[in-house]
């Protein structure tokens, strides 16, 4: 009797291999049993709870995705099993005993392997997906399963785990309300999208090993990021461990976020919470990287992202009203020496210069001002003796300054929101599309500073020669104003800085409520 059982348990394991198989050949439009008809006498040994039959498979894979919320990778996994017939899962790779062919046990290894990424595992279901796995090899239903159920959920499972993972790895894990502090101060972003979705079915379906290692993120920040986590990890339970561990998991979710602006091979980045800009070249592999002035806690500079169009040479300074009200006419009411010590106009609403101290300025204090102040260009200008102008909503750029101390401090948080740079004459150099060293030239006279090409030294006693004022960029440079407490500095080492405007703990919240998930 036991060995008469164990036969008819082989026949039927040998039925539900034949029917993995084959069962991506079962066509909808020509229904018929997965069971060849060559063993058709084999039906006999099924109990109901063990037929199987594709199209219930795909009913069934159909409600779960109707049940569930629409993500894109819902919305793509509703469309193939609405218009193809074709299982990811449910073939000779679910039932062989080949290595090489465990395509599952795979994607379970990077699902669990997720830490290595800060991200909590519990976030997939793995376990329950190898339970289910097991109970496929075994042949052992749970009470009110069959077999149709357990292949639909395993097919339907694994995918759908596949997706949320390539998805959340290209883009991130958090949802774009937890991402920034505000709804105006924030980058653009790229998000997963049902093309993207589809694409990564494509790349399943054509190569599953390959696929899972192209999701990994693989730019040098977040590999140098992923080493440190495993070192930090190794020092055990500290509030040590804890400072640089939450710093590694924020940054490491900001570095999987992908700006909708392309970067292209020419791009700068400016690092608020690092006082850092970094001017990358791809091209050439280069990075010219310095020191940076940013908006106070008070004055924060925005996040952003736009194109760097064209530089200005000795801009005049026409200084923002809430500077005016809140700085300007408080020093002023201090020292009445301020305006001419700082060579700046007043001017009325109908652009007529006045004398600023037939104004009474204590009557405006707190309130709107129906004057502007300009400042003199060139020597003292606020701005320094160059601009790089931007479209973005918050009137803020980057300049030079003639306030050169500020850039010795470590806490460089000073300005009103615009972006001083250390190396203004070497960013408008980066800038340009190829080296140019009369107009490079232009730019130095134009700065007070000597020509160094012998074609620039006889530019300034030319009868011809214009100053330069202005000069607009051949092809525009992508910028992004970013905020990250972890970056990969110039010379390949990972740095760590402050949070200077308070950025992180909100951020680190949301990805610690993530990995709380059971």
């Amino acid at each position: 009797m036991e060995e008469l059982c164990m036969r008819n348990r082989r026949l039927l394991w040998g039925a539900v291999i034949l029917f993995v198989v084959c069962l991506a050949a079962c066509k909808k439009e020509k229904p018929q049993s997965p069971i060849p008809d060559s063993l058709a006498s084999l039906q006999e040994l099924f109990n109901p709870a063990y037929q199987i039959d594709a199209d219930s498979i795909r009913l069934m894979i159909r409600s779960y995705l109707n049940e569930n919320p629409i993500t894109p990778w819902d919305s793509a996994l509703l469309a193939h099993y609405r218009e193809k017939d074709e299982f990811f899962w449910l073939n000779d790779s679910l039932v062989s005993d080949k290595p090489a062919a465990q395509v599952a046990d795979s994607m379970l290894f990077w699902l669990g392997d997720i830490s290595r990424h800060g991200i909590n595992p519990n976030l997939y279901s793995v376990d329950s997906i190898r339970e289910r796995l097991q109970q496929i090899h075994s042949l052992k239903l749970q009470e009110g399963k069959t077999m149709n159920r357990l292949l639909a959920d395993v097919e339907y499972q694994l995918t759908a785990a596949y997706l949320s993972y390539v998805c959340q790895l290209k883009f991130g894990f958090l949802p774009s309300e937890h991402r920034w502090n505000d709804s105006i101060n924030r980058i653009p972003l790229k998000h997963c999208d049902v093309t993207f979705a589809n694409a990564a079915l494509d790349s399943l379906r054509a190569n599953p090993i390959a696929a899972l290692r192209g999701a990994q993120p693989s730019s040098p920040l977040y590999r140098k990021m992923q080493e440190e986590l495993v070192r930090v990890n190794a020092w055990g339970k500290t509030d040590t461990t804890d400072y640089y561990r939450n710093r590694l998991l924020v940054n490491m979710e900001r570095a999987r976020w992908q700006y909708a602006l392309d970067k292209g091979q020419k791009y700068v980045i400016a690092n608020v919470a690092a006082f850092m800009l970094q001017a990358i070249n791809e091209e050439t592999d280069s990075i010219l990287e310095m020191r940076i002035c940013v908006g106070s806690v008070k004055n924060k500079t925005p996040l952003l992202s736009s194109r760097i169009y064209y530089m200005e040479l000795n801009p005049y300074w026409n200084v923002p009203q809430s500077i005016i009200r809140k700085e300007i006419i408080p020093t002023y009411r201090r020292d009445t020496t301020y305006f001419t010590r700082n060579r700046m106009k007043v001017y009325d609403k109908n652009g007529l210069q006045v004398n600023p101290h037939q104004v009474n300025w204590a009557k405006y204090a707190g309130k709107g001002v129906p004057y502007t102040v300009k400042q003199d260009n060139k020597t003292g200008n606020s701005l320094g003796r160059i601009i790089f102008r931007f479209p973005n909503p918050h009137s803020v750029y980057l300049h030079d300054t003639p306030s050169r101390w500020a850039f010795t401090r470590n806490n460089r948080a000073v300005s009103h929101g615009c972006v001083r740079l250390q190396k203004a004459l070497d960013f408008a150099f980066f800038l340009l599309k190829e080296p140019d060293e009369l107009l490079e030239d232009r730019i130095r006279i134009a700065m007070d500073i000597k020509p160094v090409s012998e074609e620039g030294k006889k530019l300034p006693v030319s009868a011809a020669y214009r100053e330069l004022k202005h000069y607009s960029l051949e092809k525009y440079i992508p910028l992004f104003i970013d905020y990250q407490t972890v970056y990969l500095s110039a010379d390949n080492n990972l740095r760590y800085c402050e949070d200077i405007y308070k950025y992180d703990p909100s951020l680190l919240e949301a990805m610690n409520n993530l990995n709380l998930k059971p």
